[in-house]
């Protein structure tokens, strides 16, 4: 029953109406024989009857169902890329004789075709435009534009077929083509694919600056890294210029590149007195396909507050008397060294005292706030005396809820096994060691950003010249969040074990060098030859682990963005952690970008497992450029604030590669159940698939089917008043 009222409302007015028929009737044929009063009264009953049953309107809910050949959809690429020669015709000429073809066939056939054009979007099904011009092509989108409307007509398509060149001016989201790929298989709609043109080669020179932010302290020497790659026959010899922000230049040299070569190169160049966004430039070369690669920024935030540093040593020797002697000579660097000499005797000496202070008691930093002072600390061999219970716990604490350093630099701090320290060590040691072992960076410590920018890359010969190191510890096991950096290999023996690892624990890190001898780094004169790498090695891996740490040195707040590369419209998510001293300030992030006004955002506050105070925020880029990040301190006199920048590439332009890219139009045709057709076997594919098929059904929403829409019901119904007042009148009723 479907009625037009509530059965509720309904069924009582039905009751009420019949009963007053009735009466009415019965009352109306007052003085007639009592049967002809019945005989009216039963037609009147009968027809009021009626009348109830096709209120209360039986019936059934029905899905009409329609048999239809499902059709072809063909989509033809019409951007500019299109009109590049190819044989005799263009790629776009090649696509309309195909897709002509293609309409005779299905005519042929007597099967339902539709043609849309398409480049940054689809075009309306129709005859396909007579040039090929459109400025960008999307493939995935136009896929996408078809499955919806075809859901909107409640029908779904045979196949589509796809007539293009590959190229896209869209980067799709991870994971578009996946969810489009399912959509096509469960609706069993393949998506074939045919790539038009050949392979063309183009000249070009790309530019990549390898670390887009680098850290420096004031006074030090900013090393750039730069890489170039040439794609195309010959070799060049650019000429590569470092500017500032108002376009002054600050050095230039000129390189040789070898066609498909990645090459690398370094400027070295004193660090600015602020911050600044610096520009690295490369001539345009006479007919390159993309001269928008030819340049790249790179920003150098300057740190102002020192790194500070305790070091303590307990077995002194060559390499921590000249480590700690180093460290002291660093402008940037604030340190604090101790040294036990024996069991009551220990030297402690500071960057700003030029005596050594003698001491009976390991000093060392007893509480959390001590720790809290320095943003490295340094241990050598022997450590023992100076670990206490209640300072390990504080040093615990200071590396995994406040974000602090520590870098063993001797290898095996300790001669047993101290448990309290063992969470802090990246590794868990074996009892065997080697003699002699080569110090050789790997591809880990190139990915992580300390080799082949801020030394020298795996593959440079330095390494291979520097003396042999001593005394690398085997290990049991590397723990977790451990990156190891370089190997330690043995003089002829194959294996390998680990000479230098950095593990992240909570919000701070721990490294280690695990061996003896570098100092003969900077002592013997054959290494003197081949630069001062003992003060770079040690220096830029003391710098790389501050940045490589939660906080950077003398700040208070640390600032992270889930990915230093953006898309326009993705958002980005970023994080901030805190600690100084409680409570906590509130920060806020201004969000800015060249030309556009400063966007200032209060991140949200969020439970953190340290019990430290902790935000998140996203952040969306609107355009293309580089977005730069800045937090905001409100306290009076507050420590420096960190930085973080968001790089949003341009959208590849339409014109910026045109040779074809058939990979990924096979790629969506073997996700979808496709076929990848070659331009000679088109014809043969439209013979066999464009032909006659089971006709689909398809069916649309449910609608109601009423019981009483016959004509014999309307026929009784009209038979009872009729016949009513037929007797009526021969009463003399009417």
């Amino acid at each position: 029953m479907n009625p037009p009222l509530p059965l509720p409302w309904l069924l009582p007015l039905l009751i009420v109406g019949v009963l007053a028929g009735l009466a009415l009737s019965w009352r109306s044929t007052r003085g007639l024989p009592l049967p002809r009063r019945a005989l009216l009264s039963g037609l009147r009953a009968l027809l009021l009857g009626g009348l109830a049953i096709l209120l209360v309107n039986p019936g059934k809910w029905t899905k009409p169902t329609d048999q239809t050949q499902r059709p072809w959809v063909v989509l033809t690429d019409c951007s500019a890329s299109m009109a590049r020669p190819d044989g005799a015709s263009t790629r776009y000429e090649a696509a309309r004789e195909m897709a002509a073809l293609a309409q005779r066939e299905a005519k042929s056939a007597d099967l339902p075709l539709r043609l849309h054009a398409f480049d940054e979007s689809i075009h309306p099904d129709g005859p396909l435009p007579q040039q090929a011009d459109g400025k960008g092509s999307k493939i995935l989108s136009a896929v996408e534009a078809v499955f919806q409307e075809s859901s909107a007509a409640g029908e779904s398509p045979a196949g589509i077929l796809v007539l293009s060149d590959g190229r896209q001016t869209e980067t799709p989201q991870t994971g578009t083509l996946e969810a489009l790929a399912l959509r096509a298989r469960a609706r069993e709609v393949p998506v074939h694919t045919l790539a038009l043109g050949t392979h063309e080669p183009i000249a070009d020179l790309t530019l990549r600056v390898v670390r887009p932010t680098i850290h420096v302290f004031a006074g030090q020497t900013v090393r750039v890294p730069v890489a170039l790659t040439l794609t195309g026959p010959g070799i060049l010899r650019p000429t590569l210029t470092l500017a500032d922000a108002a376009g002054k230049e600050i050095a230039r040299q000129t390189v040789d590149l070898t066609e498909s070569k990645p090459a690398y190169f370094t400027f070295e160049v004193p660090s600015p007195a602020v911050s600044s966004r610096w520009t690295i430039s490369t001539p345009v070369q006479d007919g390159e396909a993309r001269p928008g690669n030819n340049s790249g920024q790179v920003s150098i935030h300057v740190l102002t507050s020192k790194t500070r540093v305790f070091l303590a040593e307990g077995a002194p020797y060559w390499d921590s008397k000249f480590l700690a002697q180093l460290l002291r000579q660093q402008k940037h660097m604030e340190v604090h060294s101790v040294h036990r000499l024996s069991e009551q005797r220990y030297f402690r000496i500071d960057s700003d005292s030029a005596a050594p202070a003698e001491t009976a008691q390991a000093v060392f930093p007893e509480t959390l706030e001590e720790l809290s002072r320095y943003d490295l600390i340094i241990f050598g061999k022997n450590i023992d005396a100076f670990l206490t219970p209640a300072r390990l716990d504080a040093l615990r604490t200071y590396v995994r809820d406040h974000g602090g350093a520590v870098l063993f630099s001797r290898g095996k701090p300790t001669t047993a096994d101290v448990a309290g320290l063992e969470p802090l060590e990246p590794v868990t040691w074996a009892n065997t060691s080697s003699s002699e072992f080569r110090f050789t960076p790997n591809a880990e410590g190139e990915a992580a950003g300390l080799f082949g920018e801020s030394l020298p890359a795996p593959n440079a010969s330095v390494w291979t010249s520097l003396p042999p190191l001593k005394d690398g510890r085997a290990v049991l096991a590397v723990k977790p969040f451990t990156r190891i950096l370089a190997d330690g290999l043995a003089p002829g023996s194959s294996g390998k074990f680990p000479a230098l690892l950095v593990r992240r624990y909570g919000q701070g890190v721990t490294g280690l060098a695990n061996g003896d001898g570098l100092w003969k780094w900077d002592f013997y004169p054959e290494a003197r030859e081949l630069g001062n790498m003992y003060e770079d090695f040690w220096t830029q891996l003391i710098q790389w682990m501050a940045s490589y740490s939660e906080f950077l040195p003398g700040q208070d707040f640390s600032l992270h963005l889930a990915s230093l590369q953006g898309e326009v419209g993705q958002p980005v998510a970023v994080s901030i952690s805190y600690r100084g001293s409680l409570p906590a300030p509130a920060p806020r992030l201004r969000l800015t970008r060249e030309g556009d006004k400063p966007l200032d955002i209060t991140p949200a506050q969020v439970a953190d497992p340290s019990g430290r105070p902790h935000w998140q925020a996203t952040v969306t880029p609107s355009q293309p450029g580089v977005w730069r990040l800045s937090l905001l301190d409100s306290r009076p006199q507050a420590p420096p604030t960190p930085e973080a920048e968001l790089v949003v590439p341009a959208a590849p332009g339409e014109m910026d590669d045109l040779s074809p890219d058939p990979a990924f139009l096979a790629q969506l045709s073997e996700s979808t159940g496709g076929q990848v057709i070659a331009p000679t076997q088109f014809a043969a594919f439209l013979q066999e698939r464009l032909h006659a098929t089971a006709p689909a059904t398809i069916e649309s929403g449910a609608v109601w089917q009423p019981s009483w829409d016959k004509a014999w019901v309307a026929i009784c119904l009209s038979f009872l008043p009729a016949s009513e007042w037929f007797l009526r009148r021969r009463q003399g009723l009417v």
